[in-house]
């Protein structure tokens, strides 16, 4: 039986995928892409986190303009590592 193991970073339980990150005080996260980079924000907590690059190809359907926005949207946000 394979044993889960939690991995932490910052305020985030990382899951063992995407949907599976969430903060761990229970507030609300959103998923979001800049360039090939797949991100995770907590926007109560004011943090977002890297999850991984070019996992998924949804990136790609994505223009410059959508990855400032979602840039925009985390300034003065703290990035946890």
């Amino acid at each position: 039986m394979k044993q889960h193991t939690t991995t932490i970073v910052g305020n985030f339980d990382m899951g063992e995928c995407l949907a599976e990150v969430k903060c761990l005080h229970g507030h609300p996260t959103r998923l979001f892409n800049i360039g090939r980079g797949h991100f995770a924000a907590c926007d109560t907590r004011k943090t977002y986190v890297l999850i991984g690059s070019n996992m998924m190809g949804g990136w790609r359907q994505e223009n410059e303009a959508i990855w400032q926005r979602n840039h925009e949207s985390v300034e003065g946000y703290m990035m946890v590592e």
